[in-house]
């Protein structure tokens, strides 16, 4: 009897593995997502972060190079919806494709537009490359849930992020180190480029140093976008042949809501509404703070530490790429998601309030190590976020609630962005860092009010119940 008991344990066990499973390509797909997100990110500030060399070498003006990075939230805001749609009605695999075919055509076409009369070459590149972003940014969520285990989902979620943060500090940094830091020698004109100097010498072609380090930023990465895309089409499956988790097995087995009711349903759930203007309210002061750190350090420290504000932007971006892996190892090992996201807020929150006083006393150091601490609080709240919509609002697709998400961080990026931006003349760098603090305590609040109502959790209990139920009844059999 215990022997007959034993084996129809035995092959409940093996029915249940059948049932559920993970595939080592898992990994190599996580990977290349990583990098077609990073290529995609890596084109965001390239023209912005070199502004005055831009401007001068292709004869053009501040507002269409700054437009070469506001056309990635401006194509987000206008597309999101109709690309969640398109996620949502053909799969991983179809917009990966898309996604990629368009970051690498951009890329291909930017690599024609070395000339200095060709910038409206670089900008319908630059366009193609942010509508490309439409179908990239949103997948994290969704590629962890379809390929990874339970276990395995928010580290995957937080290393898909990591894609993105990597291929913008390298945006950040990799320009600057390509083109020479040229100063006009006569103010009276700015015509030709040769008239500029590099460290106090006079340089007889700067445009042609120009010239080259622009065919750095482009030629390299054109080609690995291609071989990504080609990666892509070979090896991406839209999902396993067997599900890797309870959850995901469950939605298998379920009838599909249609679009319309995907978004109706996300939006009459409370607990994602109120996540959807929290994290709209913490991603949009990080984007803010990007764009009016110069001004901040600038006006608070005079024009010579203009360079510091460079490097503490790039700290900012590094270590907040720490922060969203390590916040997504705790977020993996705790499970506690609506203590770890209000933890990192807080701490969010308080590091503004620290960065205040530090410019109250002018303190440089006590800035880069601040600078430090925000990053890796405010950068660690993404996977976290995504992971926590994905929870709250089970089985509703990760790709719909993410995308909704990264629309909500657009839209409060660009209108933070523009108030504080014309604020800080007004009322000071150091009540502009008071007011980021204010709206994360707004975002500490909202997130207070979301219940804990982890869906996709109480899921896989249910079925890991109903699993040894069986396995129970099979054995008194």
């Amino acid at each position: 009897m215990a022997k007959d008991e034993m084996n129809s344990l035995s092959d409940s066990e093996k029915s249940s593995k059948k049932k559920y499973k993970v595939f080592k390509i898992r990994y190599f797909l996580l990977f290349l997502f990583v990098i077609l997100s990073m290529t995609n990110a890596f084109h965001w500030v390239i023209y912005a972060i070199v502004e005055a060399i831009t401007r001068e070498y292709y004869h053009t003006t501040s507002f269409w190079v700054n437009s070469t990075s506001t056309i990635y939230m401006i194509n987000y805001i206008i597309g999101i919806i109709p690309a969640t749609y398109f996620l949502d009605r053909y799969g991983l695999r179809i917009s990966l494709i898309v996604g990629a075919s368009g970051n690498a055509l951009g890329s291909i076409i930017k690599c024609f537009s070395i000339d200095r009369s060709l910038f409206w070459i670089a900008m319908l590149g630059q366009t193609i490359i942010a509508s490309s972003q439409l179908f990239i940014l949103n997948i994290p969520p969704m590629l962890s849930a379809t390929w990874f285990s339970a276990d395995e989902v928010t580290i995957a979620t937080a290393y898909g992020v990591f894609g993105n943060q990597i291929g913008v500090a390298l945006g950040f940094l990799i320009p600057p180190l390509l083109m020479p830091e040229l100063a006009p020698l006569n103010t009276t004109t700015n015509s030709s480029l040769s008239t500029f100097a590099l460290d106090g010498e006079i340089l007889a072609d700067d445009s042609k140093q120009i010239e080259q380090a622009f065919m750095w930023l482009s030629y390299p990465v054109a080609l690995i976008t291609l071989i990504i895309l080609i990666l892509i089409y070979l090896f991406f499956k839209d999902k396993p042949d067997v599900p890797p988790s309870k959850a995901q097995a469950l939605l298998k087995g379920s009838k599909k809501e249609s679009y319309s009711e995907t978004l109706s349903g996300l939006f009459y759930n409370r607990n994602f509404f109120l996540l959807f203007l929290s994290y709209g309210l913490n991603v949009g002061v990080c984007y803010a703070v990007s764009t009016v750190l110069g001004a901040i350090v600038v006006q608070t420290m005079g024009l010579e530490y203009q360079n510091d504000a460079g490097f503490m932007g790039s700290l900012i971006i590094v270590s907040g790429m720490f922060g969203s892996i390590i916040c997504g190892y705790i977020l993996a090992y705790t499970g506690k998601f609506k203590l770890v996201t209000i933890i990192t807020y807080v701490a969010a929150m308080f590091g503004f309030i620290a960065f205040a006083v530090a410019l109250k006393i002018k303190s440089i150091m006590m800035m880069y190590l601040i600078s430090v601490i925000l990053g890796f609080f405010m950068a660690g709240y993404l996977p976290i976020g995504f992971e926590f919509a994905a929870e709250v609002t089970y089985p509703e697709p990760e790709g719909t609630s993410a995308g909704l998400l990264n629309a909500s961080a657009q839209i409060f990026g660009i209108i933070l962005t523009y108030f504080f931006g014309s604020m800080i003349d007004i009322i000071g760098p150091f009540w502009t860092n008071i007011g980021f603090s204010i709206i994360l305590a707004i975002g500490v609040l909202l997130t207070m009010l979301v219940t804990n109502d982890l869906r996709r959790q109480n899921a896989q209990r249910v079925l890991k119940i109903k699993s040894l139920t069986d396995q129970s009844s099979s054995s008194r059999k």
